[in-house]
């Protein structure tokens, strides 16, 4: 008879660890090609010289540091390698920042963790470097540095109460809204707008090209938002029409205001009697009447009063051939349905 070998079972801890080294493994990042192993060895370098005490090369050393982050976060659509390989430095380089001395270098140095804190950390640390900064161009940096200071401004206003700390964010948030504004990011700078209550910015910054946009943004978010916020949206919205003399579209958010008095002055300030004629029927259609006095105005009290809208509906009728009664056939021309089988028939014999 032939003996069975007895396999011994796999011991659960040895399992376990076998798993943990495979995770570990898996874990482990990718070999660096000999041009990301120059960089990182270069960001390396940089870090070690800031740590010493040679103070003369600290400014010369973060103008090389920013030079290449820079460069790497004008456009990103992933976490760029400077940032990725100077992860495990952001903790020595917030150390260097409290020790340099105040002036440009420490200036410099928090540039560096500002742009770095967008990556790794979720303390608002990316605006709190921001204003400690060298406060230049804010679109240096990329777009996504723009839109990730802005969510952190719109996150600290809610719970600021310091009047000083009020008033740089609002200077930070002018500098944002143009850059938005400028990059066709009109939403982005509406939203911030709208949490920082200042609505206002936008009527500053706006051009002609981008203002249907952002007031159309601003309409569209009226019934979702509570009162008095819809309503200052709507004012907002109505400063942007009147601006550049858009009446029709001025004229509505006037009637959704429900202003009597500010229709009326939208109105009698329009200079195009053919665009007051446009009104006219848009304040018919609302039954809304304005007193107008004058022979010159005597066309558009008709038009308001509705004093030619059985006219307007023979003429549309004219136009749609309704006048006369029509049976089905007449509607649905049956007679030629007829005609063109007969055609048919006769053709096939």
């Amino acid at each position: 008879m032939k003996e069975r070998i007895a396999v011994p079972a796999d011991d659960p801890k040895d399992t376990k660890d076998k798993s943990k080294e495979k995770k570990v493994e898996e874990e482990k990042e990718p070999d660096l090609s000999d041009e990301d192993k120059a960089l990182q060895d270069e960001l390396n370098t940089y870090i070690q010289v800031l740590t010493e005490d040679n103070q003369e090369l600290y400014l010369p050393t973060l103008n090389q540091l920013r030079v290449k982050i820079r460069a790497s976060t004008t456009s990103m659509t992933s976490v760029p390698k400077p940032l990725k390989f100077l992860r495990p430095h952001f903790d020595t380089l917030k150390q260097i920042y409290q020790k340099y001395p105040d002036g440009e270098a420490k200036n410099y140095a928090a540039d560096i963790c500002s742009i770095l804190a967008m990556t790794m950390s979720d303390k608002r640390e990316c605006l709190k470097y921001r204003l400690a900064g060298s406060q230049e161009d804010i679109g240096s940096w990329g777009h996504e540095y723009v839109r990730h200071l802005s969510g952190e401004i719109a996150a600290e206003w809610g719970r600021c109460d310091n009047i000083v700390y009020q008033k740089q964010l609002e200077k930070l948030a002018s500098q944002i809204i143009p850059y938005h504004m400028a990059h066709n990011a009109e939403a982005d700078a509406c939203d911030l707008a709208m949490e920082i209550e200042h609505l206002d910015m936008l009527i500053d910054y706006v051009d002609e090209d981008a203002f249907p946009r952002v007031a159309l943004y601003l309409t569209s978010c009226v019934p979702y938002v509570s009162e008095p916020e819809n309503t200052n949206l709507l004012k907002c919205a109505l400063q942007l029409f009147r601006k550049f003399k858009r009446y029709p579209e001025a004229l509505r958010v006037a009637m959704q205001l429900n202003d009597i008095a500010l229709i009326e002055e939208i109105f009698l300030s329009c200079p195009d009697n053919s665009i007051q004629k446009q009104m006219a029927f848009m304040l018919n259609r609302q039954q809304i009447y304005l007193e107008l006095e004058g022979d010159e105005n005597s066309e558009l009290v008709d038009i308001m009063s509705n004093a030619h809208l059985n006219n307007h509906f023979l003429a549309l009728a004219r136009e749609l051939d309704i006048l006369e009664p029509k049976t089905p056939d007449d509607i649905y021309k049956t007679h030629l349905d007829n005609a063109q089988s007969l055609d048919y028939i006769s053709w096939a014999v």
